[in-house]
Parts: structure tokens; sequence; C-alpha cells
């Protein structure tokens, strides 16, 4: 009599797991697929990337001392500063939908104030993008 309730619950457990067409769960793609796809949302959150890998290839050749990466980790917080503000700025005068980084169309022409960031510490509104709010 037990194993008739259990067939029945597992059968039920069954039906709620089971997925609909064109949802796929990340670990039954193929290891390629799965770090591309790791790769891909890596560029869409992290607009800082590439300065990550650079310095942490700079201490790995250098043995952990970060004294001789000196330039490499300033520039990478600098740029992780810079997105910050963007981010901030972007978000608090309802530039963006959600609270997030903008996306990777518009990164460039936020990029164009880099050099004007880092000496007025102070961001505006791009033209580029004013049309779009």
């Amino acid at each position: 009599m037990t194993s008739t309730v259990t067939d029945t619950d597992e059968k039920s457990f069954q039906e709620n797991i089971s997925y609909k067409p064109g949802v796929f769960r990340y670990h039954d793609l193929p290891t390629k697929k799965r770090k591309e796809l790791f790769d891909d949302r890596q560029r869409e959150l992290n607009p800082c990337l590439k300065e990550s890998e650079i310095a942490n290839a700079c201490i790995l050749m250098n043995s952990d001392d970060q004294q001789q990466c000196r330039a490499e980790m300033e520039n990478y917080k600098t740029c992780k500063r810079f997105w910050t503000a963007v981010r901030s700025f972007a978000t608090t005068n309802h530039l963006l939908r959600n609270d997030g980084f903008p996306p990777l169309s518009q990164r460039p022409i936020w990029k164009k104030q880099l050099q004007t960031w880092i000496e007025t510490n102070k961001l505006t509104v791009p033209d580029e993008i004013k049309p779009l709010i």
C-alpha cells in the first residue's frame, strides 16, 4: 500500500520538474556551450572584465607581488570606480530600467566621458543618449 503512495508522489514529482520547450537547463548543455554562455554573461555584467584579467595575469606572472602590478591594479580600480559612478548616475537620473550597468551597446557612449570624469569626478547625460530619454 505504501508503494502505491510512493509511486504517485514520484509521478507528480516528475511532472513538476518537467521543462517547457525552449527552456534549457544550464547543466544539460555541453561544456563548450556553457563556457560561451558564462563568458557572454560576464562581459554583459562586468564592464571591467578586460582590466581585471590583465591585473590578475600580472599578479600571477609576478608570483603574487602586487607592488610590480601597481599600474594594472590602479587601472582596474579606476575602471570599477568609473562604472560604479555611471551606474549610480544613470539609475538616479532614470536612464536605466534596472539597477545595473548600461547595456553593451551604450558603454562606448559612456566611456567617452572617462577622461573628464577622472579630472572632474562629474558625469553628464551623453548627447547620444538624450534622444532616447
